[in-house]
């Protein structure tokens, strides 16, 4: 049986793709995944809430006018009043930019989720695909083998019952090359949904999963620190620091400036003398200008239960960020470990089982048209090569899932 390489071709619609790798892939659905635009939404959004941080307070203009019900009295007033907020907003700058990046690496973490989902798919496609490749070819086989058997029994050479177990053979291996391109199909559709394309547009892969299985890993294993979902507890250690100094400088002492100017007149119904002595209405206009401070005493709130949920946050981050750690460098290590005994195992099937197993067959074959053996004994063999290749298809799949599940723990999106 000659080698398989397998690529994939597999569209709903008549239009022809052209064939991409896995890491194509991975950035379409980096760039399409609506789930994944609606996580990022929320960076322009704690960008906003940085600029609206770094604003000043806006001064407060206050003015009124009173008038005497019947008489000429009128006051009016203009005041001007500026909160200074003292060392609020550069406590409030650093607390928006630590959610942003709280913010950013959350997003990363999920892109790198969504990296590993679209590669373990591509898997599952590329191994449906070779087995579909498998089935075609033992199907073509056993077409051959039913044609040959048929014309030796009308011959007369063999009886017709092998014939007729010929054609049984050539059945049951259709019927499972039908349930194997269900499955081909189904495992498609599937990454279509995960990297953003609807269930007919073309999908094309141009990799063999032994190929990529067998390909050698990266080198020098990168610091569990430097994982998205680390760092992310790392930011939220940053953000519960930076909303303790913030919860704090808001519980403090605060002053507002004010300042006004005041028109305010007077008159009585009487004459009066002026300078002159001549008789004059009594009244006049007066102008005042005047200016002072509000402060702000923290006398009995001063956000002591802000700053205790704060400090319980923080403390609960840094726990998390150690979880993670560990978390992060066991999976890493356990990754390692798994992808490096699955490559044995496929080098194993590779070098030795199957070509063992390939050179039965043919020696089956042989002994079968010699008359050695029964078509049963050949029909036999021809299934259990089938089952290594089935099995050495599973191997592979485990070996690329070890390869992908090494690639999230690493942190690799692209």
């Amino acid at each position: 049986m000659k080698r398989l390489v397998v690529l994939l071709v597999l569209s709903a619609s008549p239009a022809a793709a052209q064939p991409a790798t896995i890491d194509q892939l991975v950035a379409t659905a980096l760039a399409r995944s609506p789930e994944l635009r609606a996580a990022r939404a929320a960076i322009p959004a704690g960008e906003g809430d940085v600029t609206q941080a770094q604003l000043r307070s806006n001064p407060m203009l206050t003015a009124g006018h009173q008038q005497q019900v019947g008489g000429s009295d009128r006051q009016t007033d203009v005041t001007v009043e500026w909160p200074l907020a003292l060392g609020r907003r550069p406590a409030r700058t650093v607390a928006a930019a630590q959610q942003l990046e709280v913010t950013r690496a959350a997003v990363a973490d999920r892109e790198r989720l969504l990296a590993a989902a679209v590669r373990e798919q591509a898997g599952r496609v590329l191994a449906a695909q070779r087995v579909v490749a498998i089935a075609d070819e033992a199907l073509t086989s056993a077409r051959s083998l039913r044609d040959l058997l048929e014309r030796r029994a009308s011959e007369g050479v063999i009886p017709q019952l092998e014939a007729n177990q010929s054609a049984l053979e050539m059945w049951r291996l259709e019927a499972e090359r039908a349930f194997a391109a269900a499955d081909a199909e189904v495992a498609t559709i599937e990454l279509k949904t995960l990297v953003g394309l609807p269930p007919d547009a073309p999908l094309a892969l141009g990799e063999s999963l032994e190929g990529i299985v067998r390909a050698a890993p990266a080198g020098a294993e990168p610091a569990a620190s430097v994982r998205a979902d680390v760092r992310e507890a790392g930011a939220r250690v940053a953000l519960g620091d930076a909303r303790i100094e913030l919860a704090r400088r808001e519980g403090g002492v605060d002053l507002s400036l004010f300042g006004g100017y005041s028109q305010m007149r007077i008159g009585f119904s009487q004459f009066g003398l002026d300078a002159s002595g001549r008789p004059a209405p009594i009244d006049g206009t007066f102008h005042y200008v005047g200016f002072g401070t509000t402060i702000a005493l923290p006398l009995w709130n001063r956000n002591q239960g802000t700053l205790a949920t704060a400090a319980s946050e923080r403390d609960g981050a840094r726990a998390l960020v150690a979880a993670r750690e560990l978390a992060a460098r066991a999976e890493l290590e356990a990754a390692a470990a798994r992808d490096r005994e699955a490559r044995r195992a496929v080098d194993l099937y590779a070098a030795s089982i199957r070509a063992l197993a390939l050179r039965n067959a043919d020696v089956i074959l042989e002994a079968y048209e010699l008359g050695a053996v029964r078509l049963m004994d050949l029909l036999d063999n021809q299934r259990r090569y089938l089952d290594i290749e089935r099995t050495y298809t599973d191997t592979l799949l485990k070996a690329y899932d070890a390869r992908v599940a090494l690639q999230r723990a690493r942190g690799e999106i692209r």
